[in-house]
């Protein structure tokens, strides 16, 4: 290996571990910094919103924690201003409040997702572990004008989004590019989604499955859900439904 490829390696995984975290209580940022400090991240603080900018045109982040309510630019806001600064960054809002519309707005303009104070610090770790390493949706469908419009709303809604047209295609896509949501449709010829399912989660890799299926199909339902999928989705199904389910499942790091 070169100088400067490994120089380039190594400052791609300082990136990769750099995260930033934003909170006016400072207790909570100092307890949050410290927590992830201790699971190996590179952490920067910032007091607000304003700061957090400052900050993030000055290097780049991999994840970003941010409470929502905060004097100046809410989370919400800040998230906004972010993604324009640098639109590949993943963001996790956290509130102890309940403030339906901004979680509404964060989560139908592509948040990672929510988590409600109070948390406990393993939860808030796991949820950064799947964040930092892999925070992409794998959207698996045999009929690819069904697949692709669903990646394209993902797309939209700004959420990174791939598609593959079977089960076998979709276990090789988690062995070699990783993901941390799978959209699987469980009637599909040749390898459903009961199988496609059990094999990737049996790769240990940390899959969430949300099962989708325009079939009146029960059994395959419980299958599913009994092999450790998160939800299942009828089709035809809204575009917000989906949008939320994953953000939830995002945050509920035990069916990961």
């Amino acid at each position: 290996m070169t100088g400067d490829r490994a120089m380039q390696v190594q400052e791609d995984t300082q990136r990769s571990k750099r995260v930033l975290v934003i909170d006016d209580e400072e207790g909570m940022r100092i307890t949050l910094a410290a927590s992830l400090e201790l699971e190996g991240y590179e952490v920067v603080e910032a007091r607000d919103g304003a700061h957090a900018l400052e900050l993030v045109r000055q290097q780049e982040f991999t994840l970003v924690i941010s409470d929502i309510r905060m004097p100046g630019l809410n989370g919400v806001e800040t998230f906004r201003e972010l993604k324009r600064i640098q639109p590949e960054l993943t963001v996790v809002l956290m509130t102890g409040f309940a403030l339906e519309k901004l979680i509404e707005e964060a989560i139908a303009e592509g948040v990672y997702t929510v988590i409600h104070k109070p948390f406990s610090m393993d939860h808030l770790a796991r949820i950064v572990a799947r964040a930092v390493d892999s925070p992409a949706v794998l959207v698996v469908d045999d009929i690819p004008k069904v697949a692709d419009s669903i990646v394209a709303v993902l797309r939209a809604a700004g959420l990174s989004a791939h598609a593959v047209h079977d089960g076998r295609a979709a276990v090789q896509h988690v062995l070699e590019r990783g993901i941390d949501v799978c959209v699987l449709d469980l009637v599909m010829p040749d390898q459903d989604g009961v199988t496609t399912c059990a094999q990737m989660r049996g790769l240990k890799k940390r899959v969430t499955v949300i099962a989708m299926t325009g079939h009146a199909v029960p059994e395959m339902v419980s299958a599913i859900l009994s092999k450790g999928g998160y939800a299942c989705l009828h089709k035809p199904f809204d575009a917000r439904e989906l949008i939320h389910t994953i953000a939830r499942a995002r945050g509920d790091v035990a069916h990961g």
